[in-house]
């Protein structure tokens, strides 16, 4: 064959391929939570790949306030909290120990930076089988939500009904996760980068989520590309987001990254944290203070009335 030919086949062969093998995710532009400046366009044939800027508006950094480090992921769910796991929070003895950063995809970049006032871990969380993996930090002061790149993420509103009925999401999904965390297992640099891949929802009696070891369907499920695995999240995107595109064009947190086998091996995916299984507790935890508030008010109001008799 004509090698001029040859090489004018294998481009057009190349490109048809990328084309094919990415999908573009254009979210809802009114849209009040999961929907960035950007549309997220994701490679599917890839272990990962490097985020476009101002895709993922609500990715979060942890870092330690005393080297700047990056040691975990978060997720902005109000202009004053961040969503995250518990295993990246439950050993700091103050909440002074870290910082969180938004706005930006690469590391070495500053956009807004807020110390942490309050860590809420989950009550329960076990360390020993990583049962509800999940916490809230309080920001010391409101992000600035209006700038290009820092947006709220969409969370789901699922009926306990239906959560005890099934898996939410569903098995065989394609979801993406993100993350600053390492390139390969063992390695503890950080990817300067926000890092993309996409993965699949796993059912729980699966074989795939038995190896990982699951303790509980119903607060936990597994996902990854099994059986071959491949691609996976790794040590740093702990805490991080996982992903899913909805019917309403938006993008809500189904899950947390909360712990896996070393990383992308065949057989054994990663388990995550079921956000919809925390509906009442995040909403909760956010309300706090002004329910504190509003106690001290109730009880204020008659003792205002009594002064006036």
């Amino acid at each position: 064959m004509n090698r001029t030919l040859y090489r004018t086949l294998f481009l057009l062969f190349g490109l048809t391929f990328k084309i094919i093998s990415s999908t573009t995710y254009d979210c809802s532009s009114n849209a009040s939570c999961g929907c960035s400046v950007k549309s997220a366009v994701v490679t599917k044939i890839i272990n990962g790949e490097s985020a476009t800027k101002e895709t993922w508006g609500w990715a979060a950094s942890l870092r330690y306030s005393s080297s700047n480090s990056h040691y975990c992921g978060g997720t902005i769910i109000s202009n004053l909290h961040i969503l995250t796991a518990a295993h990246c929070t439950i050993k700091l003895a103050s909440p002074s120990l870290i910082n969180v950063y938004v706005g930006s995809i690469y590391l070495s970049s500053v956009v807004q930076v807020r110390r942490v006032s309050k860590i809420y871990n989950h009550p329960s969380y076990s360390s020993d089988n990583f049962h509800n993996d999940i916490a809230i930090l309080k920001l010391s002061s409101p992000l600035n939500l209006d700038q290009d790149g820092v947006d709220l993420i969409c969370l789901p509103n699922i009926s306990s009904t239906r959560l005890s009925t099934g898996e939410y999401p569903i098995a065989g999904l394609n979801l993406v996760a993100i993350g600053w965390g390492v390139l390969s297992d063992g390695s503890e640099i950080a990817s300067p980068i926000l890092q993309q891949v996409t993965i699949q929802s796993i059912a729980a009696n699966s074989i795939y989520c038995k190896n990982i070891g699951i303790h509980d369907s119903y607060t936990q499920f597994c996902a990854g590309v099994m059986p071959l695995g491949g691609k996976d999240t790794c040590q740093g995107d702990s805490g991080g987001p996982l992903l899913m595109f909805t019917s309403e064009n938006v993008w809500e947190q189904v899950g947390i990254t909360s712990v896996g086998y070393k990383c992308a091996l065949a057989n054994y995916p990663g388990l995550y944290t079921r956000v919809a299984a925390y509906q009442s507790w995040i909403n909760a935890t956010m309300n706090n203070a002004n329910q504190i508030f509003t106690i001290s008010y109730i009880i204020f109001i008659p003792l205002i009335l009594m002064n006036k008799l």
